[in-house]
């Protein structure tokens, strides 16, 4: 039990990592355009909402810091709405805390400087490579006024392999882009 219950803590801590992250860094961006609407018209909306930082303000690459604990991960949120999010711990050696994949979803536009996500990772045993459980982690991001930064609020749940949900909490996390950085 004491095995179990270390283990949910680490996947809590990676997961909600993993979802601040990408809650803070986005949410997918869809078609702006409306039923009817033309391709162009679409498409100079989608220009001038780039322009403005909405609905891809969330795209690139931002590094997390989870609140409770400060543990540090990376999330990457691309342009066609898909995100891809690794925290500190993915890999573990320790008998009582199962490793675990990067954690993979979507991102999605929610108006003004808010984008929302869901990200889902594996957790299985080193040595047989069973299927422990999953992790699920839904963020809101709100990115700052420069748009280099953002606070994300989540929602950590861990499940067993028949979709029973064993753990359920709530977290906070900061994102910060990272920038390009030329090499002179």
């Amino acid at each position: 039990m004491v095995k179990i219950l270390k283990a949910q803590r680490i996947l809590w801590t990676l997961l909600l990592t993993g979802t601040l992250a990408l809650a803070a860094t986005g949410t997918q961006a869809q078609s702006i355009a409306q039923p009817g609407q033309s391709q162009e018209l679409q498409h100079a909306r989608s220009d001038e909402d780039g322009r403005q930082g909405r609905p891809w303000g969330i795209v690139g690459t931002w590094l997390t810091t989870l609140a409770s604990t400060g543990s540090k991960g990376l999330i990457t949120f691309s342009a066609d709405g898909t995100v891809i999010y690794s925290v500190q711990g993915e890999v573990s050696t320790a008998p009582n805390r199962p490793p675990h994949t990067s954690l993979h979803g979507v991102w999605r536009y929610l108006g003004g400087r808010k984008f929302g996500y869901t990200v889902w990772d594996v957790w299985y045993d080193a040595s047989t490579g069973q299927l422990v459980q999953f992790g699920k982690l839904r963020g809101e991001a709100t990115l700052s006024d420069d748009r280099d930064e953002a606070s994300v609020r989540a929602r950590l749940q861990f499940l067993d392999p028949q979709g029973v949900v064993l753990v359920d909490r709530t977290g906070t996390a900061t994102l910060t882009r990272i920038p390009f950085e030329p090499l002179e």
